[in-house]
């Protein structure tokens, strides 16, 4: 096969009962109360050129370094899968008071720290990092059985343009309208502590599981949101979101047409939040999203008021 090209995808939207048919600015007005756009993910599928309906992790499994890139060594953890992910969250009500946990302390082996950069939020939204006062584990517990976790939580505004970086271990939540975008570790492993008595969408209460959740908080974990440092002030703007051991995240923005430099050293995930454009020929609207293969040529972007995050390991 030729040399591999960028490659487009739709997201995948998925229920929650935080979640809204009102989907904007991203996306437009949905059936169903979506709370996540899965955008790069395992079993993200192509959407256009030559590889349309082909998976994520069958594409890593066929080329390898010539998708991954040269660090990729495709062998233990690593295997067939992307190393991070990447999603829309819409939260209209509040996500429950949970923890990831590092890989220490996850089922799976693998932690998850996350990113989330803040896209838009109505008034009122707020995001929950950590807590507002020091608790032993047996306090914590405490007030995640007796619901009074929520007052106790340090509770923020949520203003459009920050991020803020979530280590594996963090307590967080967030709600009231605000939408958000997150680059994690491909993990999907939470330990929920309180989710407000709410029935899920089958009418059952959802799982809390506050015994792993305590052990698994790490209390002396408290970011805090900033605004994004920029980088780049040329014909594509780009502004730190920020980095860990794990990934690097940045917000590209742009008006002009310009040409987008890949790295043999690894995979690009973008994903287009705002404006509409192409990227290699191929037309884009905010909600899509692309994966840039370590081998693929340099490429012409153009757009209208477009923004993107992207993200690859360090």
């Amino acid at each position: 096969m030729n040399r591999l090209e960028p490659l487009k995808f739709r997201p995948s939207l998925r229920e929650k009962i935080w979640g809204t048919q009102d989907l904007r600015p991203v996306l437009g007005r949905v059936d169903g109360r979506i709370g996540e756009a899965w955008c790069l993910y395992d079993g993200s599928e192509v959407a256009h050129g030559p590889l349309t309906g082909r998976r994520i992790d069958s594409l890593i499994a066929e080329f390898g370094t010539r998708i991954m890139g040269r660090g990729w060594t495709g062998s233990g953890e690593d295997g067939p899968r992307l190393p991070i992910i990447a999603k829309l969250l819409f939260c209209a009500g509040n996500l429950s008071i949970q923890v990831h946990p590092d890989a220490r302390q996850s089922d799976n082996r693998r932690g998850k720290t996350e990113l989330w950069y803040i896209i838009a939020a109505e008034p009122g939204a707020r995001l929950g990092l950590s807590l507002d006062t020091s608790l032993d584990p047996g306090r914590l517990a405490g007030a995640a059985r007796n619901g009074t976790i929520d007052r106790l939580m340090h509770w923020v505004p949520a203003h459009p343009g920050d991020c803020v970086l979530l280590p594996a271990g963090t307590l967080h939540s967030a709600g009231g309208g605000a939408v958000l975008c997150e680059i994690q570790q491909n993990s999907d492993v939470t330990y929920r502590l309180y989710d407000y008595g709410r029935p899920d969408l089958d009418g059952r209460l959802r799982a809390l599981d506050v015994d792993r959740a305590v052990a698994a908080v790490d209390l002396h974990s408290r970011p805090a949101p900033r605004a994004p440092q920029l980088m780049d002030d040329g014909s594509c703007r780009v502004e730190s979101l920020g980095k860990c051991p794990h990934f690097l995240t940045e917000l590209l923005s742009w008006d002009s047409p310009f040409i987008y430099m890949p790295d043999r050293r690894r995979i690009h995930l973008l994903v287009c939040i705002r404006g509409c454009g192409s990227m290699a020929g191929i037309s884009f609207e905010a909600g899509d999203a692309f994966l840039v293969p370590a081998e693929a040529a340099r490429f012409p972007v153009d757009g209208i008021e477009a923004q993107v995050v992207r993200a690859h390991v360090p």
